[in-house]
């Protein structure tokens, strides 16, 4: 399976320049985000937001080299939704290496795509851990550079 993450990115589900301070504010600010630009409906953001805490209770999503993927699989989510977050000063996000964040790649997922989710993140982990890339996404100034920028990425990756 051939992942584009154009099929299921665009400009709505870019957020430059976070500014919360911690896990829980960026995830709430992220989900608030995907809510107001009618990525997700109203009625289901508690539900996911308790569901992506509760990922990250299991375990920090912040894998190192400066990138976390909050993500989980529930049932109101019918396709895949991806949002990425950056961060120019970077977050604390409990990672592993006990660095700073500087981008959050959200990812949501119906609970029956178990495949593809697990598939997605993994195409995710491969283009963003680039730590060439992560410094050219904190300098970027528009959500279409964002764009750009991950579309070169991931034909590198491929």
């Amino acid at each position: 399976m051939n992942i584009n993450i154009l099929d299921h990115l665009d400009t709505n589900g870019i957020i430059l320049g976070i500014k919360q301070k911690n896990k829980k504010l960026i995830i709430i600010s992220i989900i608030e985000h995907l809510v107001l630009k009618g990525k997700i409906d109203k009625k289901h953001k508690s539900e996911i937001l308790k569901s992506v805490l509760q990922r990250e209770d299991m375990g920090s999503t912040a894998i190192g080299s400066r990138i976390a993927f909050p993500h989980t699989r529930i049932n109101c989510v019918k396709n895949i939704i991806v949002c990425i977050g950056i961060s120019k000063e970077g977050v604390d996000f409990d990672s592993l290496d006990q660095e700073p964040v500087n981008v959050i790649a959200l990812l949501l997922s119906n609970q029956k795509e178990a495949g593809l989710h697990l598939k997605m993140l993994a195409f995710l982990a491969r283009m963003l851990r680039d730590k060439y890339l992560v410094q050219r996404l904190k300098s970027v100034k528009t959500e279409e550079g964002v764009l750009t920028l991950l579309n070169k990425q991931q034909e590198v990756v491929r």
